[in-house]
């Protein structure tokens, strides 16, 4: 069985999105071997630190909180598209779509994984046409992946009236939305399975996540 992690570490300092709502990842220790003879850690992190899973409550009010997302839809064949050669800031169109084969569970590769360490990670990203999505919403997709921080456009401003439209087009229509993918290592493309499971917090907007891709060689 070929494995691949998508999964980037959680630790110290990570990376953020700036704003408000968002907190510095800490992992700290508690005890330790040589004075309680055991290792434990403190650790504090956002529900969308990372690598990590958006249920509807993230945006709808009342929708479906992380713990309640079916696991059916989180596990099994997917498709991976590759569109790294797109240069930065494009929006990704109904027509870029029209000639996939879409399938329940999709991944977008935008060639955005090696900027998380070093790089304009939050900034340029391409990003989806609300036609895209509903195109996608007609074909029944149900878990969207991608290596990028978001799914809109990164120059909307914050608390507009577009802010975030396209996250809440996806979330309304119940289809689960991972960011933040380490697709760095994915360069085959067919056969895959995901593996995509949340912590199960209870009545939480969403979760870090470990996320993998699997298939036998």
């Amino acid at each position: 069985m070929k494995i691949v992690d998508l999964t980037f570490p959680i630790q110290n300092g990570m990376r953020k999105f700036d704003a408000s709502w968002h907190i510095d990842t800490s992992v700290e220790p508690l005890g330790r071997i040589e004075t309680v003879g055991r290792n434990t850690s403190k650790i504090i992190i956002g529900s969308h630190a990372g690598t990590h899973m958006d249920s509807p409550l993230h945006f709808i009010e009342n929708g479906n909180s992380v713990d309640r997302l079916n696991l059916e839809t989180l596990i099994g064949p997917v498709s991976i598209f590759d569109f790294s050669d797109l240069e930065s800031n494009i929006k990704v169109t109904k027509q870029m779509l029209e000639n996939l084969n879409l399938s329940d569970r999709v991944i977008f590769k935008f060639g955005w994984s090696d900027k998380w360490y070093n790089g304009d990670y939050y900034s340029n990203y391409p990003f989806f046409s609300a036609e895209a999505v509903e195109y996608m919403i007609q074909n029944k997709v149900k878990l969207v992946g991608l290596d990028t921080p978001s799914p809109d456009d990164s120059s909307i401003k914050l608390l507009s009236d577009q802010d975030s439209c396209i996250h809440k087009l996806l979330l309304r229509n119940e289809i689960v939305l991972i960011e933040y993918l380490d697709l760095s290592k994915v360069d085959e493309y067919d056969g895959w399975n995901i593996i995509a499971l949340p912590m199960k917090l209870k009545d939480c907007d969403g979760s870090p996540s470990r996320v993998v891709l699997m298939k036998e060689e």
